[in-house]
């Protein structure tokens, strides 16, 4: 699959959000919830698709989706599911 598509998965959301993660330590790193909008804008998808993803991304709270990534990289089967659901209401977009 490319990791670009956003056909059965969001790799390249996931992929962001996990390095949000990963450079915490920095004071400046952005949020799940901008790199996730972020990430939108740079795929190569119909502008009707990148609303419905933006308009998915923005029913989370910004502190809420950071908890979600942050629980998802821990392993927290709560955080995993939330995750999960996170990635089908982007795929949803799709169809």
């Amino acid at each position: 699959m490319d990791a670009v598509s956003i056909g059965r998965g969001s790799p390249l959301i996931v992929l962001a959000l996990s390095l949000v993660l990963g450079v915490s330590a920095c004071a400046s790193t952005p949020s799940a919830y901008r790199i996730a909008l972020d990430v939108v804008e740079t795929l190569e998808l119909d502008e009707n698709v990148k609303t419905c993803m933006r308009e998915a991304i923005e029913a989370y709270d910004a502190d809420d989706l950071q908890q979600i990534a942050e629980l998802a990289e821990a392993g927290n089967s709560d955080g995993v599911a939330d995750l999960a659901r996170f990635e089908a209401s982007l795929r949803s977009c799709r169809r």
